[in-house]
């Protein structure tokens, strides 16, 4: 087996397994905004951020592992070469193989990760949504201000905003 093909595999694997980490943690936090438990998602948020930041760093091993089979193979300026030129690259059926099916985990591992942020935005923006109509009920609608704004004038009373999000 060539050897840069194997160290690519290797970090293929440990790539997989950062993403699986990930989505262990993304699913924790959906359970915690569901408990409204804010706390929780304090403490998955600083771990997710260890977890990507070790994806960053596994991603640049990987760039740099092909690189040196791009070289390898005569190639130049390659670094940036996509999972599916170089599994085209690879001509021992085995490697290949195994390359595929090492990609096939991998994106799906990142997509199942993604849907699950994704509805974990969505849980989030649905709190957040939630408790401005509660803070609308208690406080009355943010239209009602301007015809009572002569009367609480000198009372310097500011009425929250609506929550930030990026978009």
């Amino acid at each position: 087996m060539n050897e840069h093909i194997r160290q690519i595999l290797v970090t293929l694997q440990e790539l997989l397994d950062a993403h699986r980490e990930l989505i262990r943690h993304a699913n924790e936090k959906t359970e915690a905004i569901r408990s409204e438990n804010v706390e929780a998602v304090s403490l998955i948020t600083s771990r997710e951020k260890k977890s990507v930041q070790r994806i960053v760093d596994l991603e640049q091993t990987r760039l740099l592992q092909v690189g040196r089979f791009t070289v390898e193979q005569g190639l130049r300026n390659m670094r940036s070469l996509k999972m599916e030129k170089l599994i085209q690259m690879v001509y021992h059926a085995e490697q290949k193989l195994e390359l595929q099916q090492m990609w096939r985990e991998l994106s799906a591992a990142i997509k199942e990760l993604q849907d699950v942020n994704t509805f974990n935005q969505q849980l989030i923006r649905m709190n957040l949504d939630y408790l401005q109509f509660t803070q609308d009920l208690l406080l009355g609608a943010p239209e009602d201000e301007v015809t009572y704004h002569r009367a609480v004038q000198g009372m310097n009373v500011q009425r929250a905003s609506r929550y930030n999000l990026k978009t």
